[in-house]
């Protein structure tokens, strides 16, 4: 009896703990996170194709892992599609 008590509790703590290291694990700090969204935007001023994939390569990262929201996401592709055709019309 006190063999399987043991092991019920050895079991419970080993559950309880791997869970509570499963669910805190993240994007921690500014490293971390230019590490996962990326560097593109460094001397981008928006006035190439170039600069503009520089810059959706930039946000397409922060939309993939959630930290924009699904909104500010469409209104980045929307407006990047409006800026891409202004580029190309030579505006």
């Amino acid at each position: 009896m006190r063999l399987q008590r043991a092991l019920m509790l050895a079991c419970l703590l080993t559950t309880a703990s791997t869970l509570a290291a499963c669910t805190t694990s993240g994007i921690n700090g500014a490293p971390a996170l230019r590490s996962a969204i990326g560097n593109n935007l460094a001397g981008t001023q928006g006035k190439t194709i170039a600069d503009q994939n520089k810059i959706d390569k930039t946000v397409a990262p922060g939309c993939a892992v959630g930290l924009y929201t699904p909104a500010e996401c469409d209104r980045h592709t929307k407006a990047s599609a409006e800026r891409r055709a202004e580029l190309g019309r030579g505006d």
